[in-house]
C-alpha cells in the first residue's frame, strides 16, 4: 500500500480517488505499494508480481518507465512522464505519471500517482481536427473570419483580411475592433458588445462600415456566434465578415430609386390639385352664372342655343377635369365608394334621358329592353353615382360612335344567392366598331382604338380605362366585344345586394324653415374671388340668408370675434391667411365661437384633401364647380338642422 503516516492514509486515498488519481510507492529493493486505484487501473489483483506489473506496459514504453524511475531516484524529481498500458482484453490506456523521491523509513523511495488520460487525449484529438478543419477554412475562405476577446481584441484573423480590408493577418491581431468600425455610422458598437457578452445583446446578422488600409469605405455583414466554456461563460467572439458593399449600394439606389418615384407621385398630386383649382374656380363662374342666366331671363330662341352651348362646353371640360381626377385617385387608391339604395331601372332610364338630347341630333334611336324575372326586385345597394358614371360612359361613346340606326340598352338580373341580385347591363350599338387586336387595350388609360378617332371624335382617352378600373372597384366586371365597321357590344356585370325603397328626401330649402326674414340665418363667406361671392349670394338668395363677405382669412378670423353668424363658408386658396390656416385659428378661439360649423369651399377635391380638411376642423366639404343642391346639403347637414318627422331611415332587406 501506498506509505503514508498511519493517521492520514485512508483519508489521503479517499481524497486521491476522488480525484480520479491512483497513489504508488517504490521502494529501492525494487517492491511496490498501491493504492485500490493503482490495482483498478492496471487490472491486477492484490498481491500481483512485478513480472505482472511489467507486463501490462506497452512493449514501446517499457524501457521508458525504467528510465524515468532510474531518473527520479537519481535527481530527485518531480518527474513527469506518459506511458500506455494494455488491458487483457486488449484495449490500450493512456497514463500520466508524475513522481518524486523522498527518505523513507527504510531508506529512499519513490512516490508518485497516475491519472488515466485516454478520455482527455481523444478529446484533444477531436479539438485538434476542428482546429485544422477551421484553419482550412478560413485559409481558403474570401470572407474575412476574425476571432475577438470579449473586450473587443482581435486574437485571429483569417488571410482574406488581404483581400477585404487591405491588412495583412498578422497587423490585424490584438487591434480593437471599435477602432475599426466608424463611430459616427456605430456610436453604440461598444455598448452592444458589452449588452452581447451579457447575453442580452442583438443577435443575428449586423452589417458594419469600416475603412480599408487605402481609406476607401466597405460594408461587411456579420454574425458574431459566442465561444463559451465549461460554465457558460462567454470567452471570445467568432464572426464570418463578408463584403456586402455592392449590395449596399443597390439598396440606396433603390431607395433613391422609391424616393424619386415618390418625389414624382407627390409633384403629380400636386399638379393634378393645381390643375384642379385653376380649372374648377373659372368653371363655378361660367356654368353657375350660366345657369342662373337660363334660369331667370327669357331669352330669344338663338340666346338661349347659345348658352346652352356653353353650358354643354364647360360641363364637358368639367367632366374632363374630374376624368383626370378620378384616374390619379384609382391609381394611388384613394377613391373610396359611397353605397347606398338606389333604383336600378330609374338609373338606366335616367342615364337614356340624359343622352336623349345627343341621340336626337343624330337621329339615333335609343332602345331599352328589361328581360328581370317577375318578383325580382329593382332596390339595390351600391354606388349608384359610380355605377351611373359608367353607364353614362357607355352610352356617351355609343351615340358618339354611331352616325345612323339604333342604341340597344338591355338590363337583366337573377337572385344568385339569398339577397343578392346578379345584375347585366349592356349597350350595343351599330357605329364604326373596333378591330379585333384593338380589343385588349381598350381599357388602358389614354388609349383609343386608333388616333384617326380622337382627331375625329375627340375625346381624353380616359373614360373606359376609368369605367373599367370601377368596376373592378365594385368586383364587376366591364367586358367588350366588337367588329370593325359593324358595331360594339359593352356589357356592365356586377353582384349586389337587394335593398328596400327608401322613403327619405333629400335636404331642402324647407329644411331651413327655422330661420325666417325676422332671424334670417347669418353666414360669413370667405372668399377672395368676387364672381364666386357673386354667384354664392345668388345661389343662396332663396333661402333668405344673410351673408357677410370677406376676402381673406386674417379677416373672417376677425370678424367671429365681433360679429355673430351661424356658419361660415371658408375658401381655401385666399392671399393673407389661407382657409385652413384660419379654420385651425378659430378652433383655437374660446367660447362657442370655436364650435361654429364651417364649410371648406374647394376646388380640391382630392380624398386626401377632403381628409385634410377634416383634421385642420372643416364641418363640411362641397367642391367646385358648385352645385346648388349640394350647397344646401351641405349647409344642412352642417347646421345639424332636424328633419321633418316623417323621413326614416331604410337598411337592407
Amino acid at each position: 500500500m501506498l506509505q503514508c503516516p498511519p493517521a492520514l492514509r485512508g483519508e489521503e486515498e479517499l481524497l486521491l480517488g476522488l480525484a480520479g488519481v491512483a497513489g504508488w510507492t517504490f521502494h529501492a529493493d525494487f517492491s511496490f505499494d498501491w493504492s485500490p486505484a493503482m490495482y483498478a487501473l492496471f487490472q491486477l489483483d492484490p498481491g500481483c508480481s512485478s513480472a505482472d506489473v511489467v507486463a501490462r506496459y506497452h512493449p514501446d514504453d517499457r524501457n521508458h518507465v525504467t528510465k524515468s524511475l532510474t531518473e527520479t531516484f537519481k535527481t530527485g524529481g518531480p518527474t513527469v512522464s506518459r506511458y500506455r498500458i494494455v488491458w487483457p482484453n486488449g484495449e490500450m490506456r493512456h497514463v500520466l505519471s508524475k513522481a518524486m523521491r523522498r527518505e523513507g523509513p527504510n531508506g529512499p523511495e519513490i512516490v508518485g500517482v497516475n491519472i488515466d488520460v485516454t478520455a482527455q487525449l481523444r478529446e484533444m484529438e477531436i479539438d485538434f481536427e476542428d482546429v485544422r478543419r477551421f484553419k482550412f477554412i478560413a485559409s481558403n475562405s474570401r470572407d474575412l473570419i476574425v476571432r475577438y476577446t470579449p473586450d473587443g481584441y482581435i486574437t485571429f484573423a483569417s488571410p482574406a483580411s488581404k483581400v477585404v480590408l487591405g491588412f495583412e493577418a498578422e497587423e490585424l491581431i490584438g487591434v480593437s475592433i471599435f477602432d475599426l468600425l466608424d463611430k459616427e455610422i456605430h456610436p453604440n458598437a461598444r455598448a452592444n458588445l458589452e449588452a452581447r457578452n451579457r447575453q442580452e445583446g442583438p443577435e443575428g446578422p449586423q452589417d458594419f462600415y469600416t475603412r480599408r488600409q487605402d481609406g476607401s469605405g466597405v460594408w461587411l455583414e456579420g454574425n458574431p456566434r459566442p465561444a463559451k466554456n465549461a460554465f457558460g461563460e462567454i470567452i471570445e467572439w467568432v464572426d464570418v465578415l463578408r463584403d456586402v458593399s455592392e449590395r449596399k449600394l443597390s439598396q440606396a439606389a433603390l431607395v433613391k430609386a422609391l424616393e424619386d418615384a415618390d418625389a414624382a407621385t407627390a409633384a403629380k398630386s400636386e399638379f393634378l390639385a393645381n390643375m384642379s383649382h385653376e380649372l374648377r374656380t373659372p368653371l363655378t363662374s361660367i356654368i353657375g352664372f350660366a345657369n342662373l342666366v337660363g334660369q331667370e331671363q327669357p331669352l330669344a330662341p338663338a340666346d338661349r342655343r347659345r348658352l346652352d352651348h356653353i353650358i354643354r362646353a364647360s360641363r364637358t371640360l368639367l367632366s374632363v377635369v374630374n376624368d383626370v381626377l378620378d384616374l390619379s385617385k384609382l391609381e394611388e387608391g384613394a377613391l373610396d365608394l359611397d353605397p347606398a339604395p338606389f333604383d336600378l331601372v330609374r338609373l338606366v332610364s335616367d342615364a337614356v334621358e340624359l343622352l336623349q338630347p345627343k341621340a336626337a341630333e343624330k337621329n339615333l334611336q335609343l332602345k331599352v329592353r328589361s328581360d328581370f324575372e317577375s318578383g325580382v326586385p329593382i332596390w339595390l345597394f351600391g354606388d349608384d353615382l359610380r355605377l351611373t358614371q359608367v353607364l353614362l360612359n357607355l352610352l356617351s361613346n355609343a351615340v358618339k360612335f354611331t352616325d345612323s340606326g339604333e342604341v340597344h340598352i338591355s338590363l337583366s338580373g337573377a337572385c344568385v344567392s339569398p339577397g343578392m341580385l346578379q345584375i347585366e347591363v349592356s349597350v350595343e350599338d351599330n357605329g364604326i366598331g373596333i378591330a379585333k387586336d384593338k380589343i385588349e387595350s381598350l381599357f388602358e388609360r389614354f388609349t383609343q382604338a386608333d388616333g384617326s378617332i380622337t382627331r375625329r371624335f375627340g375625346g381624353s382617352g380616359l373614360g373606359l380605362s376609368i369605367s373599367y378600373r370601377l368596376m373592378e372597384l365594385m368586383n364587376g366586371t366591364l367586358s367588350a366585344t366588337s367588329e370593325l365597321g359593324v358595331g360594339s357590344r359593352f356589357v356592365i356585370s356586377v353582384e349586389l345586394p337587394i335593398s328596400q325603397a327608401p322613403r327619405q328626401a333629400g335636404p331642402t330649402h324647407q329644411h331651413l324653415e327655422t330661420y325666417d326674414a325676422a332671424d334670417p340665418l347669418r353666414i360669413l363667406l370667405a372668399e377672395d374671388n368676387p364672381a364666386n361671392q357673386e354667384l354664392i349670394r345668388a345661389l343662396l338668395a332663396p333661402i333668405g340668408a344673410e351673408i357677410t363677405t370677406v376676402e381673406n382669412g386674417a379677416q373672417a378670423l376677425e370678424i367671429v370675434q365681433t360679429q355673430g353668424f351661424d356658419l361660415i363658408l371658408m375658401d381655401i386658396q385666399m392671399p393673407v391667411l389661407d382657409g385652413v390656416s384660419a379654420t385651425r385659428a378659430i378652433r383655437r378661439l374660446d367660447g362657442a365661437v370655436a364650435e361654429l360649423p364651417i364649410i371648406a369651399l374647394s376646388a380640391n377635391v382630392l380624398q386626401r384633401d377632403v381628409l385634410q380638411y377634416q383634421q385642420a376642423g372643416f364641418t363640411g366639404h362641397v367642391g367646385k364647380p358648385i352645385d346648388p343642391q349640394r350647397l344646401i346639403s351641405g349647409i344642412i347637414n352642417a347646421l345639424n338642422v332636424p328633419e321633418p318627422a316623417e323621413v326614416q331611415s331604410v337598411g337592407l332587406a
